[in-house]
């Protein structure tokens, strides 16, 4: 064999092997890039999510708007510090109430037991 045909041979053979590592490396591109269809599915899946977000959102504002009115009608501290006061002064007249009703019994007692001592004499007949 002369040294052209083993040259020719050695060729071959790289030429092969360098064929063989570009298929593999044309392979592995194919596994690193994204098909068209594959990313239109995943950014209609993120548009959807994303639009599922925006109105999940807009939710949570129109509820937080509806709290911070809330709040707004809520009393601030001089009002209930206010109310608190009312209250000390109707607890204070509700005792003043109480105490007169007392007093009131205590006087309907008095009435009550002469006249069911001349309920008695008139209903037993008493000579």
């Amino acid at each position: 064999m002369d040294w052209w045909s083993m040259a020719f041979n050695a060729a071959s053979l790289l030429l092969l092997v360098f064929q063989g590592l570009l298929a593999w490396a044309l392979w592995s591109l194919r596994k690193q890039f994204v098909s068209g269809t594959h990313c239109e599915k995943q950014c209609k899946a993120a548009a959807e999510k994303h639009t599922k977000l925006e109105q999940e959102q807009a939710k949570l504002k129109q509820e937080q708007a509806r709290l911070e009115q809330a709040q707004q009608a809520l009393p601030d501290a001089a009002e209930v510090q206010a109310m608190a006061v009312q209250l000390a002064e109707i607890e204070g007249s509700i005792k003043a109430v109480m105490a007169t009703v007392q007093g009131q019994a205590e006087l309907m007692q008095r009435i009550e037991r002469p006249l069911n001592l001349l309920l008695e004499h008139h209903v037993r007949g008493d000579k």
